[in-house]
């Protein structure tokens, strides 16, 4: 399996994110890359199996809180996404309100088969990586499986 991790990041977080799981999916044996959301090429895109896709949260506690600036525009530019399983996941200080759900639903209309997500709040949740990879490779056999 291809696995494909694109974020839009920030300050850094979201990206030492998604590298994390890059590493942890290749220490299991998984062919796994990273590309920035809004730079990636197509045929890049095209070639993965599976994409799990990160972005910082912005906004204030309660104003304005979702996923980053660019994300939604940098979804709609991505090809058919079309019988691709995917996995969310977002960075944040405090609370992501509904992000997880909206990036879901940007990927689910381009054809994404949006699985499962998760939220990792400051470094010291890079230790449920190891735990998000085993619940997204499940989510993505069962899937397969169903398809």
């Amino acid at each position: 399996m291809r696995v494909l991790i694109l974020y839009e990041t920030r300050r850094g977080f979201t990206l030492t994110v998604a590298r994390a799981i890059r590493d942890e999916l290749q220490r299991r044996g998984i062919l796994a890359t990273t590309a920035p959301l809004r730079s990636v090429d197509d045929g890049t895109v095209v070639a993965a199996d599976a994409l799990i896709v990160g972005t910082w949260v912005k906004g204030a506690i309660v104003a304005g809180v979702g996923p980053a600036l660019g994300v939604q525009e940098g979804i709609a530019r991505l090809p058919s996404l079309e019988g691709k399983r995917a996995a969310v996941f977002c960075t944040c200080d405090v609370a992501p309100r509904n992000t997880l759900d909206v990036l879901a639903v940007w990927l689910r209309r381009r054809g994404a088969e949006v699985t499962v997500g998760e939220t990792f709040k400051r470094r010291k949740s890079l230790r449920q990586v190891p735990r998000f990879v085993d619940v997204v490779l499940e989510a993505f056999a069962r899937a397969q499986a169903n398809a």
